[in-house]
């Protein structure tokens, strides 16, 4: 008796009715709702049970922004994906421009040019200007444009094209000293990202000095030196410098 009177009291305080309690209770049938959304799946999933659409399972891409790896299909991801070709890292992703840097070194100990020539299509720069370069497709023509021959650090990058993707070649350039510098501010997740997909990386020692394609004068030619400084060199140095290129997707 004392049971059911405690349960009498409750019922005639509980704040729904039984009409509440269905409306609470109904299930939707909305797959949508419910996050099945996809026509199908490539990768597996699982389909609503009231219709059509899938629940696709991720096939590990993401979106192509600094220190994600890029395959050579045009998608991004922050590991490495079974059947997926990686040829870059993504190192640069502003104002509606990404570009990608390769994974190797594709020459060293490298001359910028065999002449001393003050090319009219690429700005000067000086005094940690030439930050604000981002031309390096741009550079790179109007340098090979003066004889393939005599530009060795252009002619390096535009011939690169990585295994998987061939039809890339001759779409890779010298990296503006903007991109260098973009570079070095995300360095440590951009060489991560190129060690996780089996590259090597750019590194900070000071055999890690590159070229770009940006100019300071007709004698001097600006290059990233180890601890990420650009600076001017002289174009027909040999040294250390290397040349990694890019490419903008």
């Amino acid at each position: 008796m004392r049971k059911y009177t405690l349960l009498t009291s409750v019922l005639l305080t509980a704040p729904f009715s039984a009409s509440n309690v269905l409306a609470q209770c109904v299930a939707t049938q909305d797959c949508a709702s419910l996050g099945y959304t996809e026509t199908s799946c490539q990768n597996g999933g699982i389909k609503c049970p009231f219709g059509d659409k899938w629940a696709c399972k991720s096939d590990g891409t993401t979106d192509c922004t600094y220190g994600t790896i890029y395959f050579s299909d045009g998608s991004c991801g922050e590991q490495l994906i079974k059947g997926k070709t990686a040829i870059g890292v993504v190192v640069y992703d502003e104002n509606n421009e990404k570009w990608i840097v390769s994974l190797y070194n594709v020459s060293t100990n490298v001359k910028w040019s065999e002449e001393y020539v003050d090319i009219p299509e690429i700005t000067n720069y000086t005094g940690q200007t030439e930050i604000y370069d981002l031309k390096s497709c741009e550079n790179t023509e109007a340098m090979l444009a003066l004889g393939k021959s005599k530009y060795p650090a252009a002619l390096a990058a535009t011939y690169y094209a990585p295994t998987g993707a061939e039809s890339t070649a001759g779409k890779w350039c010298l990296p503006a000293a903007g991109i260098w510098n973009a570079i070095d501010n995300h360095l440590a997740e951009i060489d991560a990202a190129i060690i996780l997909a089996n590259g090597e990386p750019i590194g900070n020692s000071e055999y890690e000095t590159y070229w770009t394609s940006s100019e300071c004068t007709y004698y001097y030619a600006a290059y990233r030196i180890f601890s990420g400084e650009l600076v001017c060199a002289i174009k027909s140095s040999f040294y250390d410098r290397n040349v990694r290129p890019v490419l903008k997707i």
